[in-house]
C-alpha cells in the first residue's frame, strides 16, 4: 500500500492486452486477504514481511491453494582475505545501501575476515560517507526509507545495537538539510556481536553491521544460524572457498563475487522462513502451472489385469 505508485505506472505496459486479463487493485491488509481468501482466486505469489507471510500461506493451507511466498531476508556478506579490499568495500557498500537497505537480498549481516577486517572497515566507512543522499528523482546515490513507521522501526534495531555494544564507524543518525522525507545515514558498525538482534532480524535499512570472523568455518557456521535463508554473497578468488560456500550455505541463492546480479533466467527465492517455491527460470513458470499424467488407449478394448483373474492367476491363499 505504500508503493502503489510504481505498480500502478507498470500497468500503463499492458494497456494492449485484453480488458481485465491483468488487474491492478491497490489496498492495504483487508484487500489482500479477501483476493487471497476467494474461491476463485486459484493460486498466490506474496512478497513481504514474514508475519504476513505466514498469514498468507496459512490462508491458502485451508483449500490447498497453490502458494509462493518470498518472506524475509537476512543475508550474509563473507568478505575473505584474497578478495581485494576496495572492490569488496563497494559491493558490501551497494549489496547493503541500495534503495537505503530496502531489498529483500539486502546484505544485512558482513563478515569478515580478521586479516582484513581493519583495512575493510576503513575501506567501507569511506564509500559510506561518499553517498549522496537526497530525493531519489535527483542526482544521488541513496533515497529515503518508505515511510516515517518503517524508519522508527529500524532507527530502534539500530539503537539497540548501540545499547548492546556495537560501535558506530560512520553514520548512526539522519542526513542533515534533509527534513522532509524520511532520510537516514548509510551507517557502518564495527564490535558486533552473532546474538545481536541487528544480525538475526531483517533490518530493512541503510546499515552494514560487521562481525569479525577467524576463517571460512566461523563465517559459514554463522551465516547458517539464521532462521532466513533467502540469499547470501561471498567475496574470494580462491575456487574452494566459492564451492564450500555453495554447497554449504544454507539459501536459496548464492552470489560469488557479484553481489545482487540479476539474471531473470534462473530461479529466484529461499528456504526456511525466508519462503517456498520459486520465483522466475523454468522452475518459476511451474509455480503456475499444473502438472496433469493422463493415459490415452487409442482403441477400446480389453486390459491385461481385469477381473476375472485366470484360476493360474488368482491368488491361492495359504495351505
Amino acid at each position: 500500500d505504500l508503493t502503489s505508485l510504481s505498480t500502478l505506472l507498470l500497468m500503463e505496459a499492458f494497456s494492449a492486452l485484453p480488458p481485465g486479463l491483468v488487474q491492478c487493485v491497490t489496498g492495504r491488509g483487508d484487500a489482500g486477504r479477501r483476493l487471497v481468501e476467494h474461491d476463485r482466486v486459484n493460486g498466490v505469489a506474496f512478497t513481504g514481511s514474514l508475519k504476513t507471510a505466514q498469514s498468507v500461506a496459512q490462508a491458502c493451507a485451508r483449500t490447498f491453494k497453490p502458494a509462493l511466498i518470498e518472506a524475509s531476508g537476512n543475508d550474509p556478506f563473507i568478505v575473505m582475505p584474497s578478495a581485494p579490499v576496495d572492490i569488496a568495500a563497494r559491493g558490501v557498500a551497494f549489496a547493503a545501501f541500495l534503495n537505503a537497505g530496502q531489498v529483500c537480498t539486502s546484505a544485512e549481516r558482513i563478515y569478515v575476515h580478521e586479516a582484513m577486517h581493519d583495512a575493510f572497515v576503513d575501506h567501507l566507512v569511506g564509500v559510506a560517507k561518499s553517498l549522496r543522499i537526497g530525493n531519489g528523482l535527483d542526482k544521488v546515490d541513496m533515497g529515503p526509507m518508505v515511510s516515517s513507521r518503517e524508519r522508527d522501526r529500524y532507527e530502534a534495531i539500530l539503537a539497540k545495537a548501540i545499547k548492546q555494544g556495537a560501535k558506530v564507524a560512520c553514520g548512526g543518525g539522519r542526513p542533515k538539510g534533509l527534513n522532509h522525507g524520511w532520510f537516514a545515514d548509510a551507517t557502518v558498525l564495527t564490535g558486533v556481536t552473532p546474538d545481536m538482534e541487528i544480525v538475526n532480524d531483517e533490518s530493512f535499512g541503510p546499515v552494514a553491521p560487521i562481525v569479525k570472523v577467524r576463517n571460512l568455518d566461523e563465517a559459514i557456521e554463522l551465516t547458517n544460524r539464521s532462521r532466513f535463508g533467502l540469499g547470501a554473497n561471498i567475496y574470494t578468488k580462491d575456487l574452494a572457498e566459492s564451492m564450500r560456500a555453495v554447497n554449504e550455505i544454507q539459501s536459496g541463492m548464492v552470489w560469488v563475487n557479484v553481489p545482487l546480479l540479476d539474471n531473470d533466467a534462473v530461479p529466484f527465492g529461499g528456504r526456511k522462513l525466508s519462503g517456498i517455491g520459486r520465483e522466475l527460470g523454468v522452475e518459476g513458470l511451474d509455480q503456475f502451472r499444473h502438472t496433469k499424467m493422463v493415459l490415452i488407449d487409442p482403441e477400446i478394448r480389453e486390459q491385461q489385469g481385469w477381473f476375472p483373474y485366470a484360476d493360474a492367476e488368482a491368488w491361492q491363499g495359504s495351505a
